[in-house]
């Protein structure tokens, strides 16, 4: 490895050695039993999840990946939050946390519609979705590769002490064309592709902030593209309670134990997708509570509007008459007659308008609340 000299803030000098990383895009494993065998149940387990998924499913698996990815940095708050910061009109004051959430779901949503193979710009719009809400992101950050050397752990005066120094700024762009052919290709495994375009993506760690959240986007777009999926895989939520144990496969990567980090990849998919099962039986016993509660029955708005609670657990009368075509009254009528039912909360909107008023809005708080508990349970 190469030398470099850093001299920081407060004056001191000293040498530290950036990551070399080698070119991977014709890159061949040959597996040990172990994680040939890890692979194989994920790539099971994969089979198990439908291509399409109900839209109610879909929209609680998109946001609890985001979420999942969010807590794994640190950036945790609850979806009431989030959801009440999707909804709020351009009047009203955005909670900056939830607006960083909302901004991983979006770079989430592109990741997974962006035609397989995703490039070097698809990664840089995906980094722009995610940060341009960020107050403290400088604005020449924002979607574009750094042009400095970063380091993780050590201290913030330098890389002295740190506990991985990513590649030399000026090698990024390099190894991120390198990184975009590797996942270009068809003739891998889906499940080892996703693995190792995730791990390298850390190693390059290409952007000044946000590089763990866009390297998990990046592994869902490769499941997406190569398996045909259309709403994503959680495996941020076993990553999000295990800390310690995804920091560790990703340090067995960099250090050249690429099988140890794969074998780990798999079991975190089987885990993801046994959740997800898990998931979509709590949330079909919730919604047919709530329908059987309901006085409303058939296609009427109220029973469109338990249907469709996944999607938008929070709503109002504006909301609801736009979605279903019918008048402000009615819809109105049918939230009212949802909450006589208790199948909806009243409140006041939380985040106030620039002008000071409050907004009235009507809350499935039993899904509010399965949707806490899964992700952080």
């Amino acid at each position: 490895m190469s030398s470099y000299v850093w001299t920081d803030n407060l004056g001191r000098t000293y040498g530290y050695e950036p990551y070399e990383a080698q070119p991977i895009s014709d890159l061949s494993i040959r597996l040990s039993e172990s994680a040939t065998l890890a692979v194989a149940e994920a790539s099971r387990a994969l089979g198990t999840v439908p291509a399409l998924p109900g839209a109610g499913i879909a929209a609680v698996l998109y946001r609890s990946e985001s979420s999942a990815s969010s807590i794994i940095e640190d950036i945790a708050v609850g979806p009431r939050r989030v959801l009440e910061a999707e909804v709020a009109s351009p009047d009203e004051i955005r909670d900056p946390i939830a607006s960083r959430i909302i901004g991983n779901l979006d770079g989430l949503r592109d990741a997974l519609t962006t035609p397989f193979p995703a490039g070097p710009d698809d990664y840089l719009r995906w980094h722009r979705l995610l940060t341009e809400g960020h107050p403290r992101m400088k604005h020449g950050d924002i979607g574009a590769y750094r042009t400095q050397q970063n380091w993780i752990g050590g201290d913030g005066y330098g890389p002295r002490n740190a506990s991985f120094i990513p590649p030399r700024p000026q090698d990024v762009e390099t190894l991120v064309i390198d990184l975009a052919r590797y996942t270009s290709r068809t003739d891998v495994s889906p499940v080892v592709q996703a693995a190792i375009a995730h791990a390298r993506f850390e190693v390059i760690h290409p952007f000044t902030d946000g590089n763990g959240r866009v390297g998990r986007m990046l592994i869902q777009h490769v499941l997406a593209g190569r398996i045909s999926l259309q709403a994503p895989v959680p495996v941020s939520i076993p990553w999000s309670r295990d800390k310690n144990g995804y920091v560790e496969g990703l340090r067995n990567y960099q250090e050249g134990d690429t099988e140890a980090w794969i074998e780990f990849f798999g079991m975190s998919i089987v885990a993801a997708v046994s959740w997800m099962h898990a998931v979509e039986g709590l949330l079909t016993s919730l919604l047919s509570s709530l329908a059987d509660r309901s006085r409303s029955r058939g296609a009427s708005v109220a029973a469109r509007v338990i249907s469709d609670l996944p999607i938008h657990p929070i709503v109002n009368a504006d909301t609801v008459a736009q979605r279903y075509d019918v008048s402000r009254q009615a819809a109105h009528q049918a939230l009212v007659r949802l909450a006589e039912d208790d199948v909806l909360t009243e409140r006041s909107f939380s985040r106030r308008t620039k002008a000071g008023r409050p907004r009235q809005m009507f809350t499935s708080t039993e899904l509010v609340d399965l949707l806490a508990e899964i992700v952080t349970e």
